[in-house]
């Protein structure tokens, strides 16, 4: 009873707004209910400015059923890893055609994706190749290749051009096949995926044209992001494709800064989606979950309904929940 009197004051400590509203924006992706009594919700959290919230934990969510607040010691919980569900592909496409490839900043250009695989590759399936005016791009780094930064990196600084003329719209064409290969083959709920494009010019050999080009954006659901240096960067070109985010700079040693903002985008895009399991006391019958989260100055919620016949006892929080066919929900 004390134990239980404690999380209840800390937990309501940290929702000064609960039951006020609050403005996170919770988000249910996918939710289940398996025997013996086990549910789970996958779900994410924004703030009101639309960035992910990373860093909770079980003690930031509440359980409510058919509007009971359900204590932990009735209820076991867990937070599970999401990515027991969800995959995201990020693909990296360097142009190693133009200026830098024979400018003291190519060792910095070379360090900057070796940032990108440690940092991205933390919490995403990864890959980078580069390009040139060749027809196709050289693969360094394939998805589901165990990634050796090192030699990537060493690739990346010894690389010479095969064509001087910058081949961009042949490799953002091959880009986005190379990430819809990969989205189709996974089995998981929940796939994403992001291509990243470093550039010092732009597109000159017209191997795939920009009509082709456009066309293939529009039909690909990844994010694109694009990183331009240098005072022969096409800015309208560039402007085009990087439609999910877009750095430029005549400043041909800027691409660090642009490096480092897509860097802290992907890597937050993995923060800020949970796997909320929990054992329910309930063992018949329809019922209303209603989960609140709680940071120190806000708050959201989202509710479920789910059915309990069949729930006995010998539940584990830990049990990987089975969300295939379970479409994703919109808020609640």
């Amino acid at each position: 009873m004390r134990r239980e009197l404690i999380l209840a004051l800390a937990v309501s400590s940290l929702a000064p707004a609960l039951g006020c509203g609050g403005s996170l924006k919770v988000t249910k992706l996918a939710a289940s209910a398996q025997r013996p009594a086990n549910i789970a919700v996958y779900l994410s959290v924004l703030d009101k400015t639309g960035q992910p919230v990373g860093g909770l934990n079980p003690e930031n969510f509440r359980v409510f059923e058919d509007g009971k607040l359900i204590s932990e010691a009735k209820a076991k919980r867990a937070l599970l890893d999401p990515g027991i569900v969800g995959v995201h592909f990020s693909l990296l496409l360097v142009d190693l055609s133009g200026p830098i490839v024979d400018s003291e900043y190519l060792p910095d250009l070379a360090a900057s994706v070796g940032s990108f695989i440690d940092k991205v590759g933390a919490a995403q399936e990864i890959a980078v190749s580069a390009f040139d005016g060749s027809e196709e791009v050289a693969p360094f780094l394939g998805f589901g290749a165990t990634s050796d930064t090192s030699k990537v990196v060493d690739g990346v600084r010894k690389f010479r051009p095969r064509n001087r003329t910058t081949n961009l719209n042949g490799a953002v064409f091959q880009g986005l096949a190379a990430l819809k290969e990969e989205m189709d083959k996974s089995s998981a709920d929940d796939k994403k995926g992001s291509l990243v494009i470093f550039t010092d010019r732009g597109d000159l050999s017209h191997s795939v044209n920009a009509a082709v080009l456009e066309q293939a954006l529009k039909d690909s659901p990844v994010d694109i992001y694009v990183i331009g240096v240098g005072e022969k960067v096409n800015r309208t070109e560039l402007a085009t494709i990087g439609r999910s985010g877009i750095f430029i700079s005549d400043d041909p040693k800027a691409f660090k800064k642009g490096f480092d903002q897509v860097i802290t985008k992907l890597s937050s895009a993995s923060d800020g989606r949970y796997i909320f399991s929990y054992c329910s006391p309930k063992r018949k019958g329809d019922h209303e979950l209603k989960l609140e989260i709680a940071i120190p100055s806000d708050s959201g919620r989202l509710t479920h309904r789910f059915n309990a016949s069949g729930f006995k006892t010998g539940c584990s929080p830990k049990k990987k929940p089975n969300f295939s066919g379970v479409p994703p929900a919109d808020e609640s």
